[in-house]
């Protein structure tokens, strides 16, 4: 006889946990299988079913010296409800026998996700469960609250891990922050192991809210009329950030998952309160939330895996939520409850909504993952399914490939012998410590088109109809399938809307771009707008170059839009000195430039006064300033914004020639620093510290930056660049 499995012997995984896939030439159709990994030294033995010759192991390997797995097929027994074995006429009768190894490699050094639960300062350390489960003695207390999420989180790691192994992009998963125990009590036994083991961390943090407040109505995410229903989540950063969790100095943000776990369902209002699924987070610290109304369906231990996924007793009301009226039976709570907490941490990782997968709602489906029989779903009104002879189920759930792609570029998925780089906010290392962490910019172009430009590197563009992505093109990593991230992407708005079409016939002119890079990403929510600017986005004007009328097209504004929009021209090439007006933000830069035939230090001619007459719209204009002595111009400059009395000079050498501004902005324009062709560059000049890093460059060699525009309130709000082709 032959025992088959997913892993070739001697792989390496990154995942403490891993799904070990597999079949037995015995032709059994029901029956169980045993791991035993190098003789108990670690961990205990594992059991898992067998159905229709195919089987799902849930194994636990450690560090160092290899992991030599014993595999043993018994076509006589079964699991218990806690899922050990038992076997008719007493005796293991054994019908195949093999051998796999594995190699585990940790990864301490990747950014983690600390696991979290958050508690009311009065809670009574309590959650949700239905009385069958009180009468068999399971206590829902603080304790096993934790040991339930030790196995959630693994059970999440070493699923990533099979999804990113299943398209071909090596064995890694997100790790956890662990702790080091030599108590087997998450193995279902009572006692202390010789050699120690590590399970993940659950950091229990103590609110300053009593749980009266938590379970606010106003605070439910559910409830369609509550004043705050994001509040958990900013209360949660708040916890974390005066927690030791989080350290203000690394630079960097730091990665929570969190369960609220004085969640409770208020059956009169049918509402889950201290309950909000939601996933995102600040630069400060990257967050996944969630209540614990589902978490009495989570397996306590590992042994329990498989009985909880098969516990199909019908739940009420009465007792617990039916969260969005898929938590029928207890197996598939387990399903939605914790389906969707890896949903929330997909957020937390970076990943948006997809048109399928564990960002959509698939995870109704997660079982099959982990098992290879399905009892009654509710859901369904299906009395069951086994798995087909060939591994394969009807349907299961994935992570969308887009996902796996983000994992692939984000560090907390990194592996030692990856050569290519991460995205800069997934490191341990301090965001700023980067020198090209400018967010991609995009710049319109003749033709119908945008050019995409990043420093850092573009790893992928998505096509976005509606909310969802439908067309990617990826840059992967050589190795990969790919030649590494692009620095430069040229965009055609009919070529990719075919494209579009080409994967949703029914898709909308109006599509959005997203273009993902190692320093951030852009996102243009209407494109076709984008590259078909109206003639109120067009300057037109001969832009003091001599070369008669030209179109001048306006790069992506950095910033905001208030108020009007206003323009200063100059000749990039002949600016000899840039003087920044700056406080707590950035308030004006004025260009000083020479004219054609003046130099700096010279008298220059004064330049024709009206080639700025033909602007298009109706924009108030900055013209060129000059000082006169005798009818001969002694100075030329134009001014972006507006004078104070605190500036800075920055002066150009000899040859020098600006090449780009890099921008602090949010809200509004925090500072600017100026970047020469000799790869000098002024100091950060205004607030250094504001907004996030973009940049602004010419975005092809047949480019000419001419002018800039820009809105001003009580200081620089927006400003962009406006370009023209030669």
């Amino acid at each position: 006889m032959t025992i088959s499995f997913s892993y070739r012997d001697n792989e390496i995984v990154s995942s403490p946990a891993v799904i070990v896939s597999g079949s037995t030439s015995s032709g059994i159709q029901h029956g169980i299988v045993c791991f035993t990994n190098n003789e108990n030294k670690v961990f205990p033995p594992q059991y898992f079913e067998v159905n229709n010759g195919q089987f799902k192991a849930f194994v636990h390997v450690s560090p160092g010296e290899s992991n030599q797995f014993h595999v043993e097929v018994m076509d006589n027994g079964f699991l218990s409800s806690f899922g050990f074995p038992e076997y008719r006429n007493g005796r293991p009768n054994v019908v195949d026998k093999g051998r796999l190894a594995l190699a585990f490699n940790p990864l301490p050094q990747n950014k983690p996700v600390h696991l979290c639960l958050i508690r009311g300062r009065d809670s009574p350390n309590t959650y949700d469960m239905p009385h069958y489960r009180l009468s068999r003695g399971e206590q829902p207390n603080l304790e096993n609250a934790i040991k339930k999420l030790k196995v959630a989180g693994r059970m999440m790691q070493a699923y990533t891990q099979d999804e990113m192994r299943a398209v071909g992009f090596s064995n890694r998963s997100f790790q956890f922050v662990e702790e080091t125990t030599s108590d087997q009590t998450i193995f279902g036994y009572k006692v202390q192991s010789p050699t120690p083991h590590q399970e993940i961390k659950v950091h229990v943090l103590t609110s300053p809210k009593s749980v009266a407040e938590l379970r606010s109505p106003d605070l439910a995410q559910q409830n369609p009329n509550a004043k705050d229903s994001g509040g958990l989540f900013s209360h949660a950063i708040e916890l974390i950030k005066n927690s030791d969790i989080y350290d203000p100095k690394s630079g960097t943000a730091v990665q929570c998952a969190v369960m609220y776990l004085d969640s409770t369902y208020d059956k009169k209002n049918n509402l889950i309160l201290t309950h909000a699924a939601l996933g995102g987070g600040t630069n400060e610290v990257k967050l996944a939330i969630f209540g614990s109304h589902g978490l009495h369906s989570y397996p306590q231990n590992f042994p329990l895996l498989t009985p909880s996924f098969l516990d199909s007793t019908r739940l009420s009301t009465n007792e617990v939520a039916n969260d969005c009226n898929e938590c029928g039976t207890s197996w598939e709570c387990l399903n939605i409850c914790l389906g969707a907490f890896m949903h929330e941490i997909g957020h937390l990782l970076g990943c948006p909504h997809q048109i399928d997968g564990v960002m959509l709602r698939d995870y109704v489906w997660w079982n099959r993952s982990f098992l290879t029989r399905e009892l009654e779903c509710l859901r369904t009104h299906s009395s069951g399914e086994l798995i087909q002879r060939n591994g394969q189920w009807s349907r299961v759930c994935h992570w969308n490939v887009l996902d796996l792609i983000r994992f692939l570029y984000h560090d907390s998925f990194a592996l030692p012998v990856d050569r290519f780089e991460k995205v800069y906010t997934t490191t341990r290392k301090p965001d700023s410590s980067y020198p090209n962490s400018a967010v991609p910019s995009s710049y319109a172009s003749p033709g119908n088109g945008s050019v995409m430009m990043s420093d850092a590197g573009i790893f992928m563009v998505e096509i976005v109809d509606g909310d969802l992505t439908r067309y990617h093109e990826p840059y992967l990593p050589q190795g990969y399938g790919g030649n590494g991230v692009v620095h430069q992407c040229v965009i055609n708005y009919a070529e990719y809307l075919a494209k579009l079409r080409s994967a949703k016939r029914d898709a909308g002119e109006g599509y959005k771009v997203r273009v993902m890079s190692l320093a951030g990403d852009l996102f243009i929510d209407d494109f076709k707008k984008h590259c078909s600017p109206s003639q109120q986005d067009l300057v037109k004007s001969d832009f003091g170059l001599g070369r008669g009328e030209l179109t001048g097209y306006k790069s992506e504004l950095l910033g905001s839009a208030k108020g009007e929009m206003r323009v200063a021209t100059f000749n990039l090439k002949t600016v000899y000195k840039v003087r920044v007006y700056s406080g707590r933000a950035l308030d004006g830069v004025r260009f000083y430039f020479r004219t054609s035939t003046g130099t700096q230090g010279g008298a220059p001619k004064v330049p024709p006064r009206n080639y700025l007459k033909k602007l298009i719209g109706h924009h108030e204009l900055h013209h060129e300033t000059h000082s006169q002595v005798n009818g001969v111009a002694k100075e030329v400059s134009s001014l972006v914004g507006k004078e104070t009395g605190s500036y800075s000079d920055f002066e150009l050498q000899h040859g020098e020639e600006i090449v780009r501004f890099n921008i602090r902005n949010g809200a509004w324009v925090d500072g600017i620093q100026v970047v020469t062709n000799s790869n000098r560059s002024s100091p950060m000049l205004g607030n250094a510290q504001g907004g996030h890093l973009s940049s602004l460059v010419k975005p092809t060699e047949d480019a000419q930056i001419v002018g800039m525009y820009f809105y001003l309130g009580g200081w620089l709000d927006g400003l962009g660049l406006i370009y023209t082709y030669r």
